[in-house]
C-alpha cells in the first residue's frame, strides 16, 4: 500500500497519464487530445494496410504510406512504453507486486505489443518475402486498439455469457442441419453433376451458403429430390438465424437499461419513475373496478384544472386535429391520408418519368398537369397548416403570429416550401433552361417527406435511433471490425488461386459484405477448400453479427412504440407525465 502514499511529483504525473490513457471517456484536454490522436492513428494505420494490398495505390503513394506507417509505428511504441509503465497506478492491480507484468500479459496489453512491433518491423525490414507479408496484413490488429473506445464489445461479450445456452442451442441444430442437408444434397445431386457435387465437402459448401440464404450461384440443383431438401435448408435457415438476433437484441436492450437505468422525474411531486414504466391506455374502456393505479389517476384528473379555450381557439384547435394527425384513425383521416398520399405517390412518379428524356417529352402534356394541380393542393394545405398551427397543443405555436412564425421554421413546413417552389420551376418550358432542368428534380424529391404530416415515422426513428445511438454505433463497428479481419483472411488464403477477383483486400471487403448480408450476386466467391471452409466459418458470426443492429433496432422499436401510444402515469401522484403521440 506504500505506493498509494507516494505524493511526489513523479507519482502525480504517472497518475495523470495513466487516467489521460485508461479513461478516454473524461472531459479534461489531455485525455480527449490523446484519445483522438490514438483513434485517428489506429484508424488510418489501418487503413493504410489495407490501400497497401492494391498494387497500383502501392506504387503510386508508397511514400506517403510509408510516412504515415513511420508515425503510426513511433505513436504506438510511445503508447506502449507509457501504458507500461504507468500500469503502476491501475487500481485492479493494486494489491499486485508486478502491475506491469500483468498489463503486458492483458489481452489489450498484447495487441499492444504486436501492433508497435508490427508497425516497427515492416518499416526496419524489406517488406519481399511471405512471412512479412503476412505479418503486413496482420498489422490489421491495430483496429483492435479501438475496443477502449467503445463499451459496446463489453456488452455484447456479457450478452453471449448470460445467452450462451440459447445460442449454442441454434449453432448445434444449424450444424446438424447442415451436415445431413449435405448428405442429402450429396446423394441427390452427385450423378447429375459430379463436377460439382463432388464429395460431401462441396455438398456441404453448398448447404452451407443455402442455410446462410447467400446463394452465389456457382452451384445449383437440377434434380428434384435436390430441389426439395434445397428449399426445406433455406426456409428452415431462415428461422434459425432469426433466433439468435431476436436472442442477442433482447439481451442487449436488458443490459444496456441494467446498466444505464432512465428515470423521469414528476414535476408535479418531484418523484423518480423509472423510463417505460406505469404506461396505461387511458381512453380504453375497462370493466369492473378499476386498478389502485387508476384510482389515483382518476383522483388526480379531477382536481386538475384545464384553462378553458375560446370559441376561435377551439376552432382552430378542432381544424389542426383534423389535417395533422401521427397515424390515420378515423374516417376522415383516412379519406384526407389516401387524398395527400395519391399526390405524393404521383409526385414521385413523375420524378421517375422525367429521368428519362423520351418519356418525358411524350407525356409533358400530362407530367405538367400533375404539377398544376399538386401546386394548387400543396399550397392550400400550407397554407390551412400555417393558418390553424397557433391551434396545435404544442404551447410554443400558442401565440397566434409568433407562434405561425415558428411553425414556418418548423422541418416539415421548409419541405412544403421548397416542393412548391420545385413544383414552380418544374413548369419552366425545357427550352428556356435545357442544361438545369433535370437539377429541379432535386428539391422535388422532397416530397416524399411530406409523409410525416400524416404517419409519425420521422419522430418514432429519431426517438430509436436516440435511445440506442451509443449501442447501434458500437455494433456497426464491431460489424466494421470483424469484416476486415475476416476479408483479410480471405484474401491471404484466395489470392493465389483468384488473383483477378480477390486482388486486393478492398476487393476481398467486397466478397465480405455480399457474403454477410447474405446477398450473394455470384461474381465473387472462393474455390479452394480453404477458404470455404474458412467462409463458412465466418459467416456463422459474421450473418448473425450483421443482423445484430437490426435486431438492437427492433426492440428498442417495440419499448418505444409502447410509450408511444399509451399515457405515462406517475404512480405516486397520478399526475400524467406524457400523452400518446397516436391518438385513438
Amino acid at each position: 500500500m506504500a505506493k498509494k502514499n507516494d505524493n511526489t511529483g513523479r507519482s502525480v504525473l504517472k497518475q495523470r497519464i495513466f487516467d489521460a490513457l485508461n479513461y478516454p471517456h473524461s472531459k479534461t484536454f489531455l485525455t480527449s487530445f490523446l484519445a483522438l490522436l490514438l483513434i485517428l492513428s489506429s484508424v488510418i494505420g489501418g487503413l493504410v494496410v489495407i490501400l497497401e494490398t492494391d498494387v497500383n495505390l502501392k506504387s503510386r503513394f508508397f511514400l506517403i504510406f510509408k510516412i504515415i506507417e513511420f508515425i503510426c509505428a513511433t505513436i504506438f511504441i510511445l503508447e506502449y512504453v507509457l501504458r507500461f509503465w504507468s500500469s503502476y497506478d491501475n487500481p485492479q492491480y493494486e494489491n499486485n507486486k508486478s502491475p506491469s507484468f500483468l498489463y503486458a500479459i492483458n489481452f489489450l496489453g498484447l495487441i499492444d505489443l504486436a501492433t508497435a512491433v508490427l508497425f516497427t518491423l515492416i518499416i526496419v525490414l524489406p517488406f519481399d518475402n511471405e512471412a512479412l507479408r503476412i505479418a503486413g496484413l496482420y498489422r490489421l490488429i491495430v483496429f483492435l486498439k479501438l475496443i477502449r473506445y467503445s463499451e459496446s464489445f463489453e456488452i455484447i461479450w456479457s450478452v453471449v455469457k448470460r445467452k450462451k445456452e440459447e445460442l449454442l442451442i441454434t449453432l448445434m441444430l444449424s450444424l446438424l442441419l447442415m451436415f445431413f442437408g449435405a448428405i442429402v444434397m450429396y446423394i441427390a445431386e452427385h450423378d447429375a453433376q459430379p463436377d460439382k457435387f463432388t464429395n460431401l465437402f462441396s455438398s456441404m459448401w453448398f448447404t452451407a451458403i443455402n442455410l446462410f440464404t447467400i446463394g452465389y450461384g456457382e452451384m445449383v440443383p437440377v434434380t428434384p429430390l435436390g430441389k426439395i431438401t434445397s428449399a426445406v435448408v433455406s426456409v428452415l435457415g431462415i428461422t434459425l438465424f432469426l433466433l439468435p438476433v431476436s436472442v442477442i437484441g433482447s439481451g442487449f436492450i436488458d443490459e444496456i437499461q441494467e446498466r444505464n437505468p432512465h428515470y423521469d422525474v414528476c414535476p408535479n411531486c418531484n418523484e423518480m419513475v423509472p423510463k417505460g414504466a406505469f404506461l396505461r391506455d387511458l381512453n380504453k374502456k375497462r370493466r369492473g373496478r378499476p386498478s389502485k393505479i387508476m384510482k389515483i389517476v382518476m383522483e388526480a384528473q379531477k382536481a386538475k384544472q384545464t384553462p378553458e379555450m375560446t370559441p376561435r381557439q377551439q376552432k382552430l384547435r378542432n381544424f389542426y386535429t383534423i389535417i395533422t394527425f401521427r397515424f390515420p384513425r378515423t374516417f376522415g383521416q383516412v379519406i384526407i391520408f389516401i387524398f395527400f398520399m395519391t399526390f405524393i405517390t404521383l409526385n414521385v412518379l413523375a420524378i421517375m418519368v422525367e429521368t428519362n428524356p423520351t418519356l418525358s417529352q411524350e407525356l409533358r402534356p400530362t407530367l405538367n398537369s400533375v404539377y398544376i394541380f399538386s401546386i394548387i393542393v400543396f399550397s392550400i394545405e400550407y397554407y390551412l397548416r400555417m393558418w390553424s398551427s397557433s391551434g396545435s397543443e404544442q404551447d410554443k405555436y400558442e401565440d397566434s403570429t409568433e407562434g405561425r412564425l415558428k411553425y414556418a421554421r418548423s422541418p416539415l413546413a421548409i419541405v412544403d416550401l421548397i416542393v412548391i417552389v420545385a413544383l414552380y420551376l418544374m413548369l419552366i418550358p425545357g427550352q428556356l433552361v435545357p442544361a438545369s432542368r433535370q437539377y429541379f428534380l432535386i428539391p422535388l424529391l422532397f416530397v416524399v417527406f411530406k409523409i410525416g404530416h400524416f404517419i409519425d415515422v420521422f419522430s418514432v426513428s429519431g426517438l430509436i435511433f436516440k435511445d440506442t445511438k451509443r449501442e447501434f454505433l458500437g455494433t456497426i463497428f464491431i460489424c466494421i471490425i470483424f469484416l476486415i479481419f475476416s476479408s483479410t483472411t480471405i484474401y491471404y488464403v484466395e489470392n493465389s488461386a483468384q488473383p483477378d477477383k480477390f486482388s486486393s483486400i478492398p476487393a476481398t471487403l467486397w466478397f465480405g459484405i455480399v457474403t454477410f448480408t447474405t446477398t450473394g450476386f455470384g461474381d465473387i466467391y472462393p474455390v479452394t477448400t480453404l477458404g470455404r471452409f474458412m467462409t463458412v466459418c465466418f459467416a456463422f458470426v459474421g450473418v448473425a453479427l450483421f443482423t445484430l443492429p437490426s435486431g438492437i433496432l427492433g426492440a428498442s422499436f417495440f419499448s418505444s412504440m409502447q410509450e408511444y401510444r399509451l399515457h405515462k402515469i406517475c404512480p405516486n401522484c397520478g399526475f400524467i407525465l406524457s400523452k400518446p403521440k397516436i391518438r385513438n
